[in-house]
This record gives C-alpha cells, sequence and structure tokens, in this order.
C-alpha cells in the first residue's frame, strides 16, 4: 500500500490528508510572497498591473495595510475598501472543516462577488486613484507594439 492510501485512526495520511493540504498552502502563500517582495525589489509593484497595465482586484491592499499599521484608516479605506476581508477569509478558511460545507462555500462566494463587484465600480470610477485602467502602459502591449512595429515599420 502506497503512502497516499494508507489510513489511520485519524484519517488518511500523507500528501492527499488535511495536514497535506495546510502544507501546501502554506507553501503556496510563501511563494507567492517571496516572488511579491522580489518583484517589488526589482521595481515591479504588482505583476499583473505590469504585465496587463490593469490594477489587479487587489490593487492597493498592501498599501491599505500599510496605512492601517500607522493608524490612518481613512487612507486604509482609500487605498482600498476591502482590506479587512482578507483576514476574515483566512480564519473561515481554516475553519472550514468545523463548518457546514454548504455555508462555508456561500460565505466565500459572497467574498469573491464583493470583491470584484467592488473592483468594477473601482476601475469604472476615473476618480480613482488607487486603481488604474492604462493597458497601454503593460508590458503585453509595448511587446505587441514592438512586434507590429518590425512588420509594419
Amino acid at each position: 500500500m502506497d503512502k497516499e492510501n494508507q489510513k489511520s485512526e485519524k484519517g488518511t495520511i500523507g500528501v492527499t490528508g488535511e495536514k497535506g493540504l495546510s502544507r501546501t498552502a502554506i507553501t503556496a502563500g510563501l511563494t507567492i510572497f517571496i516572488l511579491y517582495i522580489s518583484l517589488h525589489f526589482v521595481g515591479i509593484g504588482c505583476p499583473i498591473k505590469f504585465i496587463t497595465g490593469i490594477s489587479c482586484a487587489g490593487c492597493g491592499m498592501t498599501r491599505a495595510w500599510l496605512a492601517l499599521l500607522h493608524f490612518d484608516f481613512s487612507s486604509a479605506f482609500f487605498f482600498h475598501p476591502l482590506f479587512f476581508l482578507p483576514p476574515i477569509a483566512l480564519i473561515v478558511f481554516f475553519l472550514r472543516k468545523k463548518m457546514n460545507m454548504a455555508i462555508y462555500t456561500s460565505i466565500m462566494l459572497t467574498f469573491a462577488a464583493v470583491f470584484i463587484i467592488i473592483y468594477i465600480i473601482r476601475l469604472a470610477d476615473a476618480n480613482d486613484q488607487a486603481v488604474v485602467f492604462h493597458p497601454q502602459n503593460g508590458l503585453f502591449f509595448r511587446i505587441y507594439k514592438a512586434i507590429c512595429g518590425l512588420f509594419w515599420h
């Protein structure tokens, strides 16, 4: 019997168990964090904005938390009005085994829907300085422009 399929009194042992999922989530989180910090040091704040020229749904979240650390609640809300949701979502995620799956799914889908709605509102607001829609500044557009310049000069 391979390790992934072994059973114990407490449940599945190995990568497919709850401990494996938690380790995977922690590893993924640390990897994203290290990547984000590395990109920041080379002058790329948000990789999505760098590539597309369009702010992502989480744009302003880091600035919001930095403002909150300085007890500047109005700036935190300005940078991202939902800055308080990710920690709540993380708590809900870690408590998911103790919750009814329908309730857990409803909560997470509600969080996602709220993020999407706020993101669309912020993109549509021309006065929102934290979220931008400038695809012409993104890497994709610059590569496209360079390729077109090679053939249609």
